[in-house]
């Protein structure tokens, strides 16, 4: 017995030495596990191409998201409030006739080259990205400030409207502007260390660029002395890829953790796939497709019957169940859902063929019968000819024919800069979050020949659209005057409002955090790599992304 009791006691001492073992070798490999994901970059596949990362030079989303990690604007929109917030700022203030903007910076911050910010840097950083900016309509949203007309003509060394004084900017407008402080948020008013000899400019954002290869593999380092504190993640490294099936195919096989860009083909699976649920991510965003017409050419102008004849005739959500896959939402107006100003009341145009019919013959085309087939241009990509095709498609119900007219993307832009189309795609995503963005760039006469592509006029939403403008903050006038002149450019029907985009992105199981505006902007200093539990040997909960 003796014995016996000795080997028992032997044997559970082997036992135990064992499970001790066991359990120290777990947590040892789940201590590397999380100090690698400490140290790891996060792998980030964007489909696209990268020509230029400057604020002033930015011409696509891609190039935008990678910048948004190294510059930052003085404010921010905050999704929750729908209300600016500030960032680079401590505060700002308005003059009571809205001639006169103060902002105040925050002490303190420093680029990445270790230079603290000052009011001079911001003043700099603007006046070069006017003097660079490739795009005219980011452009003309300085021309409201005093001198920035003189400054563009050469008549002047700078923009005599701007004003710096350490830590305070000061801006006076030659007309009010009281939407200007939403136009903080575009990147042609980030701001960066224009004293830096090197490329890329020091910014003040979480992350720097450490290395570059042909903008095709991109990686970024945290910026440890980052104002809001350390980021989460240690390295994004980014691949730029041209093809977004093969993009999605690296997401699936585990080489990506986020995927910006998901194929359209692939959404509804996602959307049913339990694997893929947690990580699928879908954000409305402030940007509006549709068909503009050309109110400068027969046989738009003067003939709002015609005009709103089409209107009636789309049936938009037979083209984003068809096309779309779900993933857009029908557009009643100009403005998009989750702006300040959105009509939650706005009918827009419904799907009423016999409607259609009628104001066709009210416009003097009865059964389509005189009105020549309509050439409706768009630019190249699988998506926009599709949508073209059930346009045509529809309109052809009600004797209306169309030819397609595609066109390679530059040579589109041109166009539509010149108002040579007559019937066109046109996807306008907002350039700051405010209601102002879609109706005074598109519809003010003052924007003719800029970014009013249907050369629209009408002097009442211009007077209603410049007493808006007078009105500082979200003030309930401010919004009713800009639900007024939506609602008057709506009834003028220069154009046919299709869709609000909805864009479609995964997340691997390990991003915690992702948090992705409407503006389809990613806040990187939130973004996290998930940690595994070290007192739950039993347990592992499914990591989810935040959406």
């Amino acid at each position: 017995m003796l014995i016996t009791s000795r080997r028992i006691v032997f044997a559970a001492i082997i036992l135990v030495i064992a499970f001790i073992s066991t359990v120290a070798i777990y947590q040892h490999n789940q201590l590397e596990y999380a100090a690698s994901l400490d140290s790891r970059a996060i792998n980030i596949g964007l489909v696209g191409k990268i020509d230029s990362l400057e604020p002033a030079l930015l011409d696509n989303h891609e190039e935008t998201l990678i910048a948004s990690a190294m510059y930052e604007s003085l404010v921010y929109y905050d999704e929750e409030s729908h209300s600016l917030k500030p960032l680079l700022l401590k505060n700002w203030q308005y003059s009571s006739d809205s001639k006169t903007l103060t902002l105040n910076l925050k002490k303190g911050i420093k680029f990445h080259n270790g230079k603290q910010l000052t009011a001079k840097d911001v003043k700099a950083s603007w006046e070069r990205n006017f003097s660079t900016a490739r795009d005219w309509a980011n452009v003309c949203l300085f021309l409201s400030i005093s001198g920035s007309r003189d400054r563009l003509e050469g008549k002047t060394a700078d923009i005599s409207g701007i004003i710096a004084d350490n830590n305070t900017v000061r801006i006076k407008f030659s007309q009010a502007n009281s939407a200007f402080i939403y136009m903080l948020t575009n990147p042609i008013f980030w701001v960066y260390d224009t004293e830096q000899q090197t490329s890329p400019l020091a910014g003040t954002g979480p992350y720097r660029i450490s290395d570059n290869k042909d903008n095709c593999n991109i990686t970024m380092l945290r910026n440890d002395d980052y104002h809001r504190g350390k980021p989460r993640i240690t390295a994004l490294a980014i691949k730029i890829l041209p093809d977004e099936d093969e993009a999605f195919n690296q997401f699936k096989e585990g080489k990506l953790d986020y995927l910006d860009k998901v194929p359209l083909k692939e959404i509804k699976n996602l959307k049913k796939d339990p694997q893929y649920q947690d990580g699928y991510i879908e954000r409305m965003l402030l940007e509006t497709y549709s068909i503009g017409f050309n109110l400068y050419k027969q046989p738009w102008n003067n003939n709002y019957q015609l005009r709103r004849a089409l209107n009636y005739a789309i049936d938009r959500h037979a083209i984003i169940e068809k096309v779309l896959e779900g993933s857009y939402r029908p557009a009643k107006g100009a403005i998009p859902a989750g702006l300040p100003g959105y009509n939650q009341q706005m009918r827009g145009y419904s799907f009423d063929q016999q409607k259609a019919r009628d104001l066709l013959a009210d416009a003097g085309f009865p059964d389509g019968e005189g009105l020549k087939p309509l050439a409706l241009y768009y630019n190249e990509d699988e998506g926009h000819q599709m949508v073209a095709e059930m346009i045509a498609q529809q309109l052809q119900e009600i004797g209306i024919e169309v030819e397609l007219q595609e066109m390679e993307w530059d040579y589109y832009k041109k166009q539509l800069a010149k108002n040579s189309l007559g019937l066109f795609r046109i996807g306008w995503q907002a350039d700051y979050p405010d209601a102002d963005s879609f109706l005074y760039s598109l519809y003010h006469s003052s924007q003719l020949g800029i970014t009013n592509y249907s050369g629209y006029q009408n002097p009442q939403v211009d007077k209603i659209l410049d007493e808006s403008r007078l009105q500082t903050g979200n003030s309930q006038k401010r919004i009713e005057l800009l639900a007024k002149a939506e609602a008057m450019i709506v009834d003028d029907a220069p154009a046919i409002w299709l869709f609000q985009k909805r864009a479609a992105k995964i997340a691997g199981q390990q991003v915690k955090n992702l948090q992705v505006n409407s503006m389809e902007m990613i806040d990187w200093y939130k973004l996290e790599l998930i940690k595994p539990s070290l007192d739950n040997t039993a347990e592992n909960p499914k990591p989810k992304s935040g959406k």
